[in-house]
C-alpha cells in the first residue's frame, strides 16, 4: 500500500504513535498543566502549517492532492480556528472562554491526525505481514491491548481498577460483547467511556474496515495484493465492488446511528427531565452506537430496565440491533430494491443471500416473541400494560442475538426462557454485521440441507437454487467447532467456579448462560459476571475473544476452494 501521506517527520509512524501518546497522558492522567494545554494548541497548529506548506517537490496544488483526508481535517481545522476567533472579535462568545474552544478543536484535530497516520502504518504493516485468515484475530487483539493500557489510565476510571478489570473490559467492548465487571457509566469517566465507545465501533466494523476505508478514499494507491485482502476481509465478492462496499458500511453505519441517536434524544428528554442536554444527548449517542454494533454497553446501572415503561425506546433499541445484525450488504441491497420499485413501480426481487437472510432473521423475532410472551406474561411482564409487554417481549425477543440488552431483569426469567436464549446466543445475527454467533444463514443452511436429504436430493437446493456442498461443509464446521467451543469453556467455567456451585448461591444454568453469551458475544447475564474468579474471568474473556473472531476466520480462510485435477473413487461412511 503506497501512501499519498507526505514523507516528512511528522508523518511517520512513530510521530503518530507519539502524537497519540501525548493526548493519552494529557485526559489519562488529567494533568492540570496549563503549559500542556498550550503546548497541544502549538503542536496543532504547526502540523496544520507544516503539513500544508509547499515544498521544491511539490507544489501547494500538489500537496493538497497528496492525501485528501489530512487536507479535510486541516481545513476543517483552519475554517473552526477562525470561526472561534471571529465570534470573539464580534463579541458574540467570551474572550475567556476562546482558549477552552481552541484548545478543544485542537485536540479534535490532532486526534483524526494521528488516528490517520496510525491507522496508515499500521494498516500497511499488517496486510503485508499477516494472510487475510489472521487479520482479524490481529487487529481485533491490537485494539484490545490498547485499550487496556488507556482504560487502566487514572483519568479513565473514577477510583483505581485492577488490571484484569481492565483487560475483561476492553475485550468485551471490543469484541461487542457487553459482559462487565464494572457499572460503565459509574466505574468510568467521560474520557473512559469514550474509550469503550470507540473500541466498541471499531470492534463492530472492524479495525480494517477503516483502514480500507482511507486506503481507497482519497488517501492512497492500493495494489492487487492490498486490494484481495481488503475484499477477502470486508467480505466483497469482487475487488471492484470493495469501493461500493466500504461506502455502504461507513454510510449505513454513520446514518443509521445518527438517526438513532436523534430519536433516543428525542423521546429521553421526556423521560429524563433532570439531566442536562448533554447527559441526555451522550447518552443517546453512547446507546445507539452501542445498539447498532449489538454491544449491549449501557451507561445506566440496570441497563435498559429503567425504559420498560417506553415502548419507543424499546422499539427504537430493538430495530437498531436488527439493522446493525442483518449485515450491509443485505442493508444495501435491500434499499436499492425498494428504491428501485419507487421510481420505477416494479418489484424485482432480492438475491437469494439477501432473501434468506431477512426471512431467517424475522422467522426468529417472531418465534422468539411469541415464546417470551407466552412463558413470561406472568413472570417478568407483569403489572406491565399490553403495549408494554409486547414492546419489552420484542426486544427481549432481538438482544438474544448477540445485543445484550434488557429491559427486565435476566435473572428473573424462567428457566425455559433462560434455555431459549442460550439457543438464540449460538445462533446470533447474519454474515456481514455486526453482531457474533454462528451466524443465522450457517445454522439455515443446515435445516436446507436436512430437508435435501429428506428428499434424497444429492446436493441442498434452495428457491430453484442449488448450494455447493462446500458451503455446507463450510457451515457444519462453524457449526461443530462452535459447539466445542462453548462445551470447553462450559467445563472450565463450572470447575473454576464450583465454589459459588458448591455453596448454593448459583446454579449450572448461570454459568452455562454467562458462557454461551460470551461465545455468542451478547452480553446478557444473569449477574454472575462480577462474582467470577481471576481464572473464570480469563476463561470468559478467551471465549470472548475466539467468538468474535471464529466463525469470521473459519470463513474468510474457507472462502476459497482448490481445483484439483484428479478424483478419487467414492467409499461411504455408516452414520447413525
Amino acid at each position: 500500500m503506497r501512501s499519498h501521506v507526505r514523507k516528512m517527520p511528522i508523518t511517520t509512524f512513530k510521530a503518530a504513535v507519539a502524537l497519540l501518546a501525548l493526548l493519552a497522558v494529557r485526559f489519562g492522567f488529567e494533568l492540570p498543566w496549563p503549559a500542556l494545554d498550550v503546548a497541544l494548541v502549538v503542536i496543532g497548529f504547526a502540523y496544520a502549517v507544516l503539513l500544508m506548506l509547499p515544498s521544491k517537490d511539490a507544489s501547494f496544488l500538489e500537496v493538497l492532492s497528496m492525501d485528501r483526508w489530512t487536507t479535510f481535517f486541516t481545513g476543517v481545522f483552519a475554517l473552526l480556528t477562525a470561526l472561534l476567533l471571529l465570534l470573539a472579535a464580534l463579541g458574540t462568545i467570551p474572550v475567556s472562554s476562546l482558549g477552552s474552544l481552541v484548545f478543544s478543536v485542537s485536540v479534535g484535530y490532532l486526534s483524526l491526525i494521528g488516528f490517520r497516520l496510525f491507522l496508515s502504518h499500521l494498516g500497511s504493516w499488517v496486510i503485508n505481514t499477516f494472510p487475510p485468515p489472521a487479520i482479524l484475530a490481529v487487529t481485533l487483539g491490537i485494539v484490545i491491548i490498547i485499550g487496556t493500557i488507556l482504560l487502566s489510565m487514572p483519568g479513565a476510571t473514577t477510583s483505581p481498577i485492577g488490571f484484569l478489570d481492565a483487560f475483561f473490559t476492553s475485550t468485551s467492548a471490543t469484541c461487542v460483547t457487553g459482559l462487565i465487571v464494572l457499572d460503565t457509566g459509574g466505574a468510568f469517566t467521560t474520557f473512559g467511556q469514550v474509550i469503550i465507545l470507540t473500541m466498541i465501533q471499531i470492534g463492530g466494523l472492524g479495525l480494517m474496515t477503516f483502514v480500507a476505508f482511507f486506503a481507497l478514499f482519497l488517501g492512497h494507491r492500493v495494489g492487487l495484493r492490498e486490494n484481495v485482502s481488503f475484499t477477502r476481509v470486508v467480505d466483497s465478492e469482487f475487488v471492484s465492488d470493495l469501493r461500493k462496499v466500504l461506502a455502504s458500511i461507513i454510510g449505513w453505519t454513520l446514518t443509521i446511528e445518527a438517526i438513532g441517536a436523534f430519536i433516543l434524544v428525542t423521546i429521553w428528554r421526556t423521560l429524563r427531565p433532570t439531566w442536562t442536554f448533554v447527559k441526555v444527548l451522550w447518552h443517546s449517542i453512547f446507546h445507539s452506537v452501542s445498539s447498532f454494533c449489538n454491544a449491549g454497553f449501557s451507561l445506566n446501572t440496570t441497563n435498559l430496565e429503567f425504559y420498560q415503561t417506553s415502548p419507543a425506546t424499546c422499539f427504537i433499541v430493538g430495530s437498531l440491533i436488527v439493522l446493525g445484525g442483518l449485515g450491509f450488504v443485505v442493508l444495501t441491497v435491500t434499499a436499492a430494491r425498494l428504491v428501485g420499485r419507487i421510481k420505477t413501480g416494479r418489484s424485482e426481487r432480492l438475491p437469494l443471500q439477501a432473501r434468506f437472510v431477512i426471512i431467517l432473521t424475522a422467522v426468529l423475532i417472531g418465534l422468539a416473541l411469541v415464546v417470551f410472551l407466552v412463558l413470561e406474561w406472568n413472570n417478568t411482564l407483569a403489572g406491565m400494560t399490553f403495549t408494554q409487554k409486547v414492546s419489552n417481549a420484542f426486544l427481549e425477543a432481538v438482544t438474544p442475538r448477540t445485543a445484550g440488552f434488557n429491559t427486565v431483569p435476566t435473572a428473573s426469567l424462567s428457566g425455559a426462557v433462560k434455555w431459549l436464549f442460550v439457543i438464540l446466543m449460538f445462533v446470533g445475527a447474519s454474515p456481514g454485521g455486526t453482531g457474533g454467533g454462528v451466524k443465522t444463514s450457517t445454522v439455515g443452511l443446515m435445516f436446507v440441507g436436512f430437508r435435501s436429504l429428506l428428499r434424497h436430493r444429492p446436493q441442498p437446493e434452495l428457491w430453484s437454487r442449488r448450494i455447493p456442498s462446500y458451503d455446507f461443509q463450510r457451515a457444519a464446521v462453524v457449526i461443530v467447532l462452535g459447539v466445542l467451543l462453548f462445551a470447553f469453556s462450559s467445563v472450565l467455567i463450572l470447575y473454576t467456579e464450583r465454589a459459588s456451585l458448591a455453596s448454593g448461591q448459583r446454579g449450572p444454568l448461570d454459568f452455562i448462560f454467562e458462557t454461551m453469551s460470551a461465545f455468542g458475544t451478547v452480553g446478557l447475564s444473569t449477574g454472575v459476571t462480577p462474582e467470577l474468579t481471576h481464572l473464570g474471568r480469563l476463561i470468559i474473556i478467551f471465549t470472548m475473544f475466539l467468538g468474535r473472531i471464529g466463525p469470521a476466520t473459519i470463513a474468510t480462510a474457507t472462502g476459497r476452494w482448490q481445483k484439483l485435477k484428479y478424483r478419487y473413487p467414492e467409499a461411504r461412511i455408516t452414520i447413525g
